[in-house]
């Protein structure tokens, strides 16, 4: 009888700390706006099949070797495994993809979960590829496609989507997908714009491809088929394929209280308090509409930079504000998705977050035997490492004030619920141990 009691009293006093965290949860998503996210509607089998088609075609590369599936595995979190991209030349052995006598790509393979919301404004890491809705005006690496009137109307008007214009660039990069110059007619190609030219004329003269265009675009002849027709359907297929909106999370704000367990809510509420993630992590999608400078290390070559300095945003704006800062990813499949931060400098979520505990200071203290003893075998060589005190202190100074106060004071057991709150109540149909 008395065991009865306290298991009774027990249950009773769970369920008030229950109660408690959902009273604070409710307070939390009506202030910051947070959201479920909606499952995509209109999917068009046609054009999802062809865009299916061309995720994963290697023609569309130059030297015909690499298809957007090489770097945006499915099976591997829609993205490679590694801490930055290996593109052109590479290749698969097993579930290792190996340099061969390819590329190191500067930046991490970005994972493609709910790109195709309708909250996604920027694509790439540095936000070079921006379409605001409202005004339906592009701004991209190509001038042709920007503004109020572009001069290529006849592609941005097939686009309607930041995720359809990022499409465009991939094949476009010579380390990417393009190959060098000199490799093939891609490669040598004038600019932007040839580039697609060529591409189009190579699928247009498969067979597979002109059944699948004239399946998808039945009222327009093939003669008026351009790269913006590609891009649609690669977005569309991505918007439908990679679509995550059936995490326990999303389903608890839709008022099914019982979809997070106890440590989950008490990981939402550090995600919403002393973690101080929800600073960043914002909106429906807990990220992807803003930039960040966090500090983080820079493994790899890094982007258009002899020094191996990788300054983000500020290569594409190049506002002093923007030094350092890199897109702020959305969060939903990011237990399935690492290595993360724009260099893929840690492997672990609990490595993030004490990333974000240690503040300015880890990036001095940032162990890179993990990526060091970890991926000799895809790179045939060490990947570069930043330990240069100044380009360390470089971005520490450029760092969110957030990290720079030292404002992050989580203890062990709240690392804990946090930790498990991104793992469990943010993936989508996964079971995880």
């Amino acid at each position: 009888m008395k065991a009865i009691l306290i298991l009774t009293l027990g249950l009773i006093a769970l369920g008030a700390q229950a109660d408690q965290l959902d009273i604070k949860l409710k307070r939390y998503t009506e202030r910051f706006f947070l959201k479920a996210v909606k499952k995509p509607q209109g999917k068009k089998v046609e054009l999802y099949n062809l865009g299916k088609a061309l995720f994963n075609e290697k023609e569309i590369s130059g030297n015909r070797n690499i298809s957007c599936a090489d770097c945006h595995m499915p099976e591997f979190g829609s993205g490679d495994k590694l801490p930055v991209g290996i593109g052109e030349g590479g290749k698969w052995q097993g579930d290792q993809r190996l340099i061969g006598k390819g590329h190191v790509i500067p930046r991490n393979s970005q994972p493609l979960y709910n790109l195709g919301d309708e909250n996604m404004e920027h694509m790439f890491w540095d936000g070079r590829v921006h379409y605001r809705k409202d005004w339906d005006v592009y701004t991209t690496p190509v001038e042709a496609l920007n503004g109020d009137y572009p001069e290529r109307w006849d592609i941005t008007e097939n686009l309607g989507s930041a995720l359809a214009a990022q499409a465009l660039f991939p094949i476009t990069s010579h380390e990417e997908m393009r190959g060098v110059k000199g490799s093939n007619d891609i490669a040598n190609a004038k600019d932007e714009e040839a580039v697609w030219k060529i591409v189009m004329k190579r699928l247009l003269n498969m067979p597979k491809y002109q059944k699948l265009f004239k399946k998808a675009y039945p009222a327009t002849p093939q003669s008026e088929l351009n790269i913006g027709h590609y891009a649609q359907a690669m977005a569309h297929f991505e918007t439908h394929e990679f679509a995550a909106y059936n995490t326990p999370w999303d389903n608890y704000l839709r008022g099914d209280r019982s979809a997070l367990d106890l440590k989950a809510k008490r990981g939402a509420v550090v995600f919403m308090e002393s973690g101080s993630c929800v600073s960043c992590h914002v909106g429906t999608l807990l990220g992807g509409r803003g930039f960040a400078a966090v500090a983080t290390p820079q493994i790899g070559p890094g982007k258009n930079d002899p020094r191996k300095n990788d300054e983000g945003r500020f290569l594409v704006t190049g506002r002093e504000y923007d030094r350092y800062r890199f897109r702020i990813p959305p969060l939903r499949n990011i237990a399935l998705t690492a290595p993360y931060f724009h260099s893929g400098a840690y492997g672990t979520l609990e490595d993030v977050v004490d990333h974000y505990r240690g503040g300015l200071k880890s990036i001095d203290d940032y162990d890179s035997s993990w990526v060091l003893n970890s991926f000799k075998k895809n790179f045939k060589k060490n990947l570069f490492v930043e330990t240069n005190p100044y380009m360390l202190f470089k971005k520490k100074d450029a760092a969110h004030p957030i990290l720079k106060n030292g404002e992050i004071q989580i203890n062990d057991m709240q690392k804990s619920d946090l930790v498990y709150f991104l793992k469990h109540a943010l993936t989508d149909g996964v079971k995880l141990k």
